[in-house]
């Protein structure tokens, strides 16, 4: 049986995908059309996180029609955000009216990442979401951490499901499941144990549409038969990094780069900087960095240009030196970098750490690019110079 995902941006499209990767390797694809009916999974990103309500619910009947035949034939996994930015009730709404009812379940919590739910409230490390900074995120929808409210753009019955209930067992979760029809069923998770629960009650009933963070999704590969061992990386030391998502995660990730003695660019707002002799490091099989400035703000209208002109550069870089692996940083990101590629997927290989997704992207006429991707909100800020092994060679 096919197992879809369906995401609002490419890394949670891969870092979700990457968990089901145990059967061989899953397709993430950026135009509907393109998926193609031999996957046995496949990840489809919308592009659709920063789109206003009305304009999310026409693309997700736009691109479930598009995939209808797949949808039915097997189980559909809704990537969601894990702190709930986005149009994400709308979303759901349109995916459960083109697929024809059923209920969804959701839980955006991801403990790995310290993001959990309880009574009902989003918390990222013990802080309510919004007022964490998350809340300054032109994507946040809402000035309150409670799932029922930030989902309150449904025209469904939207059904809390406490963590007391969570813990009675998979049976427990699934009476309440069995009894909520065309509704959608928000639960508490504080723990990876309380996924696997939701996960283990779930994944049998075919009519439930999953929706959740890579941290629902690994259970629910798990239930399926699809859990994936984490692949080993490169080992060329030639990496191109790219990252220009302004969360603070990643903004912090960048400055440990620096720190380390990574040859780096940042493109302002027009897009300009010099990025030729990142191209001798490269030869030379060291790593490099290329980024953005503090000064593009998020939300600004310059960003989508920025982002095509930080995935341009990148590129060109490619073209011209053949790194031993690009890692992509934010959705956006990863998205304008394949459109600049012209890519036609990326094969997705399995996830090297929590939050990463670690595959080859397949463009016609050029040999395979392996990507890692990583969300901009995720990881310590050493991650990126543990995983280069402290940089210095």
């Amino acid at each position: 049986m096919t197992v879809t995902l369906i995401a609002d941006d490419l890394t949670g499209a891969c870092d979700a995908s990457a968990l089901f990767a145990g059967r061989g390797r899953v397709g993430v694809f950026v135009d509907a059309d393109a998926v193609s009916p031999g996957w046995e999974v496949a990840a489809l990103d919308t592009d659709s996180r920063a789109l206003a309500p009305d304009a999310a619910r026409r693309r997700m009947r736009d691109v479930v029609r598009r995939i209808e035949a797949r949808l039915h034939a097997g189980h559909v996994f809704k990537k969601i955000d894990s702190t709930l930015r986005g149009p994400v009730a709308e979303e759901i709404d349109s995916l459960l009216d083109e697929v024809g009812g059923g209920t969804a379940l959701i839980c955006p919590a991801f403990p790995g990442q310290g993001r959990t739910v309880t009574d009902g409230v989003l918390r990222v490390d013990g802080l309510p979401v919004h007022a964490s900074s998350i809340g300054r995120d032109p994507a946040y929808r809402g000035a309150t951490s409670a799932v029922g409210v930030l989902l309150g753009g449904s025209r469904r019955t939207v059904r809390h499901l406490p963590l007391d209930r969570v813990r009675q067992g998979s049976s427990a979760v699934a009476a309440v499941l069995a009894g909520a029809a065309d509704e959608i069923v928000a639960a508490d998770a504080e723990t990876d144990t309380d996924l696997d629960m939701l996960a283990a009650a779930a994944a049998p009933m075919s009519h439930v549409i999953l929706a959740g963070s890579a941290g629902l999704a690994g259970p629910v590969a798990t239930h399926l038969g699809h859990a994936a061992a984490a692949p080993p990386l490169p080992r060329g030391r030639a990496w191109l990094v790219v990252a220009g998502s302004l969360h603070p995660s990643t903004r912090a990730q960048v400055g440990a780069l620096a720190a380390a003695g990574l040859a780096g660019a940042a493109l302002d707002r027009t897009g300009g900087a010099d990025t030729r002799w990142l191209a001798d490091e490269l030869r030379a099989g060291r790593p490099v960095f290329l980024t953005t400035t503090e000064s593009v703000a998020p939300g600004e209208d310059s960003r989508p240009r920025v982002a095509a002109a930080l995935a341009a550069a990148a590129a060109s870089l490619v073209s011209e030196c053949a790194p031993d692996l690009v890692v992509l940083t934010g959705g956006e990101t990863a998205h304008a970098f394949m459109r600049a590629r012209g890519a036609r997927r990326l094969e997705v290989r399995g996830a090297p750490a929590v939050g990463l997704a670690l595959g080859e992207l397949v463009t016609d006429g050029a040999p395979a690019l392996a990507c890692l991707t990583k969300a901009g909100g995720f990881g310590a800020r050493d991650l990126l110079v543990r995983l280069l092994g402290g940089v210095p060679s």
